[in-house]
């Protein structure tokens, strides 16, 4: 495949590989990415050896979802901290964009439509120097039927076939991802997490609900309040707020998955 169509950035999918079947998207551009430039993006018809948060594995069956892997150079340790939370926006307004419908996120990243997870996000980096590498992957459900996340025992999955009877083109999903990451990227870089905040609130469905936190070992039940001006989530545990960061806890919805 030679580019994406309907590609509109400056950077981000301009070099762009497509493979019928890889271990892993991420994994493939933490290998190369010294070798490979800035904006990398690398997708994959079928992904046998996936991970999502906290080391699960998973597999992407051929052509029913996207697989997408970005790769973002000249990243500072202390910049990659808000990754999760910015390219969980970006996808779901992409989402909406593309195919009319009003997806949410679950703080952090996993984007959902009418209260399933349609579309999770791993973000990793590697570090060089002072500065470093960032991969960020994106898998949405796209093609997936009810009967295919019962047979996985998926109980949380939707797609957009699923719920909306669309089924639009792996190239076209990611194009319109990568068309709204770069300028969410670029604004993120020059004002930082400000301009931002009040967007994701608007989209985050773990507002104002009970949640159970999986922190440092111990699972506590509390009541997410707000999100913080560096991106992390404040939650009632008790008679105290904590500040829960991205990457260091689990947060579940107790009654449902938001």
């Amino acid at each position: 495949m030679s580019g994406l169509p309907g590609l509109t950035t400056k950077e981000l999918g301009r070099h762009y590989q497509h493979f019928a079947e890889l271990g892993s998207t991420n994994d493939y551009l933490k290998e190369n990415g010294p070798a490979l430039p800035h904006g990398t993006a690398v997708t994959a018809s079928r992904q046998t050896g996936g991970k999502g948060r906290r080391g699960k594995g998973w597999s992407q069956e051929p052509d029913k979802g996207l697989a997408l892997s970005v790769l973002l150079h000249g990243w500072s340790p202390g910049e990659m901290g808000l990754l999760p939370l910015l390219s969980g926006l970006a996808a779901s307004e992409a989402v909406d964009a593309l195919c009319g419908v009003e997806s949410a996120v679950k703080w952090s990243n996993d984007v959902l439509l009418e209260g399933g997870k349609l579309c999770g996000i791993l973000c990793e980096s590697r570090i060089a120097g002072e500065r470093g590498y960032a991969v960020m992957g994106i898998g949405v459900n796209l093609a997936h039927t009810v009967e295919d996340f019962a047979h996985h025992d998926l109980v949380y999955a939707s797609s957009l076939f699923s719920v909306t009877g669309k089924n639009p083109a792996p190239a076209a999903m990611a194009a319109a991802i990568l068309n709204h990451l770069e300028p969410v990227l670029e604004n993120y870089r020059r004002e930082g997490f400000g301009p931002f905040r009040e967007r994701y609130r608007r989209r985050c469905v773990t507002l104002g609900k009970p949640v159970r936190v999986l922190w440092e070992g111990e699972a506590r039940e509390g009541e997410a309040l707000d999100i913080a001006p560096d991106g992390a989530l404040l939650c009632k545990i008790g008679e105290d707020i904590h500040a829960i960061n991205a990457g260091e806890a689990s947060v579940r919805g107790i009654y449902g998955y938001g």
